[in-house]
């Protein structure tokens, strides 16, 4: 679990946890200055590894996996947001889907965002180089193969990360699981969504909308390089000179209209 944001928000996450994750080992990594001493008595098997700064998603999730790549008592991995909790389910299940088959690489729950819809994973566009999702009222019936899943809430066989390698830490936010995904795909390795196990994601915000544009804007130029031309086609790069400065002007403009009119 990477902890950046509110502190109470990691504390809460935690404490409605405990019964879904038993006495797993949980490793969480602070991508800040907070002191979260206070988490220790939260779960009984729990490791800091504290950066003192913000390395972005791809980076601090890569040190907790690293943590525990050559344990040979461990088969899996779960990555997790601080502002999810399981509110449907448990991780043994998702173990259970994840070795059903020797083909299976990556298992992750259904999102459940804000209580407003459930989130079936993604299919891949490389005209655009991005993910449409799928969001309906109700969540699926049956476990679904998917080209993309959110690593906010993903499990994954250790394997996987001996065969294809760790996040791309050149990914400071953003598109860095859509990476991981796609060469996991390539590997051979189904990806599925899980339905018997349901995560409330709480939308917490940690950055405004402009910094989170700017943030998926750089990240999207180096996911369509890095890509190019096989699974990026030309055209992405065309979307990304049109799409992203339009929404940036939109917001901008949004929130000089909002400054002027509470000026006013």
């Amino acid at each position: 679990m990477l902890h950046y944001g509110d502190l109470e928000i990691t504390k809460d996450s935690l404490r409605l946890l405990a019964k879904k994750i038993s006495s797993y080992p949980l490793i969480i990594v602070n991508n800040t200055n907070d002191d979260i001493s206070s988490l220790e008595k939260l779960h009984p098997n729990l490791k800091f590894i504290n950066n003192h700064q913000n390395l972005g998603f791809a980076k601090g999730v890569n040190l907790g996996i690293k943590a525990v790549l050559n344990n040979s008592s461990i088969d899996s991995i779960l990555l997790l947001n601080n502002d999810l909790t399981i509110s449907f389910g448990n991780l043994s299940h998702l173990r259970k889907t994840l070795f059903y088959k020797s083909d299976i690489g990556l298992v992750a729950p259904i999102l459940h965002h804000s209580k407003e819809f459930y989130d079936w994973g993604g299919s891949y566009n490389p005209w655009l180089a991005r993910v449409k999702h799928q969001n309906f009222k109700q969540k699926p019936k049956r476990p679904l193969h998917v080209d993309h899943v959110a690593a906010a809430a993903l499990l994954i066989k250790k394997e996987v990360f001996k065969k294809i390698g760790l996040f791309d830490e050149r990914f400071f936010l953003y598109f860095e699981d859509l990476d991981f995904c796609l060469r996991a795909r390539q590997a051979n390795y189904q990806i599925i969504i899980d339905p018997e196990v349901v995560v409330n994601h709480q939308l917490s915000a940690s950055s405004t909308p402009l910094k989170r544009t700017l943030y998926q804007w750089q990240s999207h130029l180096k996911f369509v390089f890095k890509h190019f031309p096989s699974k990026a086609y030309p055209t992405a790069l065309i979307y990304d000179l049109i799409f992203y400065p339009l929404v940036i002007s939109k917001l901008v403009l949004t929130s000089k209209f909002k400054h002027n009119h509470v000026s006013q």
